[in-house]
């Protein structure tokens, strides 16, 4: 059996089982374009370890590569189709959490500011104004790329201010409103000439009138950061990255809370609904405590204690 042939079957049953297997299928894939369609009985070490390797991964992320390989050859293996693993290496000790970067007013409007030099290109697979509008929803809602990728103009009411995410993350359906100002950008979006030209299926499209894939526009964030200066001087091994506008998503409007009074342990279960996490622990894991977070934080508890206000 080849590997190709293998990977496409045990992915197939992956699905089968109600399975996505979306990111461990791209593992697979990744290493066939690595090893080539060899026969699956042929697949050496040497191979295995140079795909693990690969430009200097980290911990974690060889670790989830090596897991992914693992089960793909114990499946083989349990059907007779392998007679041993070929992954020699223990998992590596990870690193520590990763702290995500929230990005400050002034480096968002770096970013939009840069968009039109960053676009310029013939290549760029997305315009201008595609770009922008993407950046802003995606800041604008808190919302994943994949789900703005995946937006359709029948999820999109502007009537309502509503919009429709199918099938998350999480296999739940979910309703999202919009502010004025979001409704009004995607309104003005819509109304480009250039818009209005592509297909209406999709709500973010190539120039070709494709749809967007997640790579395309995360290699097109890393070109914009490097062109607006946008970068972390913490000693971290990543740069701010485009699901980085979530987390600061989360935290603006936490922090907007504490400035307004607003009983902000109230509402965190809301922001949970609407940022669509299964349970409350994961919208807490992106409220990072920045500088401006901390303040009003403090402050809140500082009235506290002069009996001011009523802790909430």
């Amino acid at each position: 059996m080849k590997l190709s042939e293998a990977i496409e079957n045990y992915i197939q049953r992956k699905q089968d089982a109600g399975m996505r297997f979306v990111a461990s299928g791209e593992v697979l894939h990744s290493f066939l374009r690595r090893c080539g369609d060899v026969d699956l009985r042929h697949v050496t070490s040497r191979q295995v370890t140079a795909f693990l390797e690969g430009s200097g991964s980290m911990p974690n992320t060889w670790n989830t590569k090596r897991g992914v390989l693992r089960a793909f050859v114990d499946y083989w293996i349990a059907r007779g189709r392998m007679r041993s693993s070929p992954l020699q290496h223990s998992r590596r000790k990870t690193s520590p959490s990763f702290v995500p970067y929230i990005y400050s007013r002034s480096e968002l409007r770096s970013l939009l500011a840069a968009v039109s030099r960053c676009q310029q290109p013939m290549d760029c697979v997305m315009s201008e104004a595609t770009f922008r509008a993407l950046l802003l929803l995606l800041y604008g809602t808190g919302m994943r790329l994949g789900e703005a990728l995946r937006l359709r103009l029948v999820d999109v009411d502007l009537t309502l201010a509503l919009i429709t995410i199918q099938d998350t993350k999480f296999y739940k359906s979910r309703l999202v409103p919009l502010g004025p100002a979001i409704v009004k950008m995607i309104g003005q979006y819509l109304q480009l000439p250039a818009r209005r030209f592509q297909h209406r299926r999709w709500l973010f499209q190539r120039k070709d009138g494709g749809p967007l894939k997640g790579q395309a526009v995360t290699a097109s964030f890393a070109r914009l950061r490097r062109i607006a200066g946008v970068e972390r001087h913490d000693g971290s091994y990543f740069q701010p990255r485009l699901h980085d506008l979530r987390h600061t998503f989360a935290v603006h409007r936490v922090t907007e809370w504490y400035k307004q009074g607003a009983d902000v342990q109230r509402l965190l279960p809301a922001l949970s609904t609407y940022l669509g996490h299964a349970t409350l622990n994961g919208t807490q894991r992106y409220l990072s405590m920045t500088p401006e977070l901390l303040q009003q934080a403090s402050n809140r508890f500082e009235r506290y204690l002069c009996g001011g206000v009523d802790e909430r």
